[in-house]
């Protein structure tokens, strides 16, 4: 009696984690979403500012940036080197299929990749338009995911939970 007793806590457990862990995504994906608003925002100030170069920039924003954000921009950083080659948004759609755990849906991840298409090419009013448009894009991306955080965090911690009571329940 008593292993089936620890075996129902383990399963219950169990389940109850991996709940958890799908709230603990939804937060980080807020988390992140929120950061490419700050490198997006932080660019166009650099940019406007400074007139930073674009290798610069892409630097400052890997040092400046957290996590993901950072490593996203440190793997542009890399392929800079190809620059002539590949044009800087080709080389920037590499970045961000290098970098994953960006946790982006497939509509941010196309609004990332279009969002270097005018830097270095056209004058500095036209390049901070088109950062300007990318960060109010990623802020509507992440005030939806904060929504979906919101609403969503309860209801996926309690079906980890239900579902291993309704598993413990049928094995009974």
């Amino acid at each position: 009696m008593s292993l089936k007793l620890i075996g129902a806590a383990l399963l219950i457990g169990g389940t109850s984690v991996w709940g958890a862990s799908g709230v603990a995504r939804l937060r980080r994906r807020s988390r992140i979403l929120a950061g490419i608003v700050r490198a997006l925002a932080a660019m166009r100030s650099e940019l406007v500012t400074r007139l930073t170069p674009v290798p610069e920039l892409i630097k400052r924003m890997e040092e400046q940036s957290e996590g993901p954000v950072s490593a996203f921009f440190h793997n542009v950083g890399i392929r800079l080197g190809e620059l002539g080659d590949a044009a800087l948004y080709e080389l920037w759609g590499r970045a961000a299929d290098a970098t994953p755990e960006l946790l982006l849906t497939p509509e941010e991840s196309a609004a990332l990749r279009d969002t270097p298409r005018a830097l270095g090419r056209y004058n500095i009013s036209e390049q901070s338009d088109a950062l300007l448009r990318a960060e109010r894009s990623f802020a509507e991306f992440a005030r939806r995911a904060d929504e979906k955080r919101d609403s969503d965090s309860k209801t996926r911690a309690a079906l980890g939970a239900a579902a291993g009571i309704f598993a413990v329940l049928l094995l009974i």
